[in-house]
């Protein structure tokens, strides 16, 4: 009863924005409070604010430069201010906390904490400053990662690059020890001796005594994931790592999945082992879920962007969407309904695309050298539900429908339709779909007035009202029996209810013996039968039926 997830994606096109003053941007957020503002970060280290209303040039929030704060580098292409978030809880008002990274003077990387200013969110209260955490960044100015994220559990997590250089030469992003290569993740609500401006969440994976990988890393094995997101709807993780002359890869964690992997860098880059590089095998490896060709060192580098969960497209929802930086290709993908995934390539879209944000209600925006553009999205197909199984029984004479699905993604409803000759259609109720990407389970009494042969089909109901509909299933009725009546008999009569053809009816003595008897000459229906006079006393009254020889006791008054 499965339905297949063969979309068509949209066609996707970037609508320029056209801002003035905004400079070389590489990422975009939403504070969620409420506002609506996107917050445009420059890696020449300004933060700007925009209402999202204007074209004009957007106030300063934030200067963390040469001409601000003085925190930063951008001594290399790939250094600066690379991403800021805003804490799960930020109102502006009880709480007021963000968070930024970048890279320092001495090229480190680096996270700090700021305030916005009591009563008026549109500025910093500077003295708020905090630093949270520095991870050690020798040799090289490339390979910074570069997005903070938190994860729907609150904690606040990092993907860092793995330090730089041909072949990560220091081996870092499989060595446990080194915080470079990894996505780390940590609790910026508490302190600890160990770590002071935050602590380690005690279900990391690398916590137990004795674990000699630190326990800040909640997965290994990444070589530059510049960009990555989390799925705001269901909590997947999507990291986009930038190879290195080979392929670019897609790597995805379902919500909920534990963490400790190993994506592999650099034994292996994408599907393929590493060129060039000595065979090794790494620990708790897990492969990408999509990768695709660099036929031209130095000449592609994928952007991790966002599946869609806006509403101005619904053919759009569910897909996730990627960039590269110099082709201008943009990468497709979404569930297959089987636990991969399918995707689709759009060629030389735009290029030097840096980043994906969303804003508050879900339009997807993308910041690079040219400005900040709208992506948007044209045609494509809805992504259908897949039906795992549907059966119907009778229960105490009730029809109990069942059915489960796994997987769901822009799924409205399902309605429940029946009929009494599998042709014409009657609904009798609608559940509401789960919207669990991860399928889901129903069930739906239903009580019809007949105990007759009846058909069941499901409608399903997409979010822009179109419907597929399930398999037909018929529930086979009760079979009517013949009836013998009244029990009780003062008159002489008897009556005969005959669902199939009769051949004969006969009337036992108490003794066994029979008494009467009167062919039924195959008679179907209501029978009258006219008894003899007999004493009074229990009789057994027979119907010998075409399947079945019916009885009942009667008594004779």
């Amino acid at each position: 009863f499965s339905f297949s997830l063969n979309a068509q994606p949209p066609v996707i096109s970037f609508q320029n924005q056209s801002l003035a003053g905004v400079n070389n941007p590489v990422d975009i957020v939403s504070a969620g409070d409420g506002s609506g503002r996107m917050f445009i970060v420059q890696q020449n280290g300004l933060i700007k604010t925009w209402d999202r209303n204007t074209s004009v040039t957007p106030p300063n929030f934030l200067d963390l430069g040469p001409s601000g704060e003085n925190l930063i580098t951008t001594a290399g292409s790939e250094e600066g201010l690379l991403s800021m978030a805003f804490h799960p809880d930020y109102d502006g008002v009880t709480n007021r906390y963000f968070f930024v990274y970048y890279t320092d003077l001495a090229s480190n990387l680096a996270i700090r904490r700021y305030e916005t200013a009591a009563g008026n969110p549109n500025t910093v209260d500077l003295a708020s400053d905090l630093l949270i955490l520095t991870i050690s960044h020798p040799g090289q100015t490339n390979h910074n990662g570069g997005k903070l994220n938190f994860g729907p559990d609150g904690y606040l997590y990092l993907a860092t690059g793995d330090g730089g250089g041909s072949n990560d030469p220091d081996d870092n992003a499989q060595d446990g020890s080194s915080l470079l290569g990894k996505m780390l993740r940590i609790d910026i609500n508490n302190t600890s001796l160990a770590y002071g401006n935050y602590s380690v969440p005690p279900d990391n994976p690398h916590t137990a005594p004795g674990d000699p990988i630190d326990d800040r890393i909640w997965a290994r094995g990444l070589r530059n994931p510049f960009r990555w997101s989390f799925d705001r709807l269901n909590g997947n993780m999507w990291i986009g790592d930038v190879g290195q002359g080979a392929r670019e890869e897609v790597n995805f964690r379902a919500a909920g999945a534990p963490g400790g992997v190993n994506y592999g860098w650099d034994c292996y880059e994408g599907y393929i082992r590493t060129p060039g590089q000595p065979v090794c095998n790494p620990d708790d490896y897990i492969q990408p879920v999509y990768d695709y060709n660099n036929p031209t060192p130095g000449a592609s580098a994928i952007t991790g962007g966002y599946v869609y969960r806006g509403t101005e497209y619904p053919a759009f929802r569910g897909y996730y969407l990627a960039a590269d930086v110099y082709s201008g290709n943009i990468y497709i993908l979404w569930p297959n309904g089987s636990g991969g995934f399918d995707s689709s390539v759009q060629s030389a879209v735009q290029t030097f695309i840096f980043g994906f944000g969303e804003a508050e209600d879900g339009t997807l925006y993308a910041v690079g050298g040219a400005g900040v553009f709208k992506v948007e999205a044209t045609g494509g197909t809805v992504l259908p539900v897949r039906l795992g199984s549907f059966a119907v029984r009778r229960v105490n004479g009730v029809n109990e429908l069942k059915w489960t699905t796994s997987f769901e993604e822009n799924t409205a409803r399902f309605h429940i339709e029946w009929s009494a000759n599998g042709l014409g259609f009657t609904r009798a109720a609608a559940v509401n779909a789960s919207r669990n990407t991860g399928g889901g389970s129903y069930t739906y009494l239903h009580m019809p007035n007949t105990q007759g042969s009846l058909y069941y089909r499901l409608a399903i109901e997409d979010d822009d009202g179109s419907i597929r509909y399930s398999s037909i299933l018929q529930l086979v009725g009760d079979k009517e029996k013949a009836k013998i009546y009244p029990t009780i008999v003062r008159d002489r009569t008897l009556s005969l209810s005959l669902p199939q053809p009769a051949s004969l009816f006969q009337l036992v003595g108490g003794n066994g013996a029979l008494v009467y008897e009167r062919s039924l000459a195959n008679a179907t229906g209501a029978v009258t039968i006219s008894l003899p006079s007999l004493p009074k006393g229990l009789y057994i009254a027979r119907v010998v039926l075409k399947d079945e020889v019916r009885q009942e006791k009667i008594l004779v008054e």
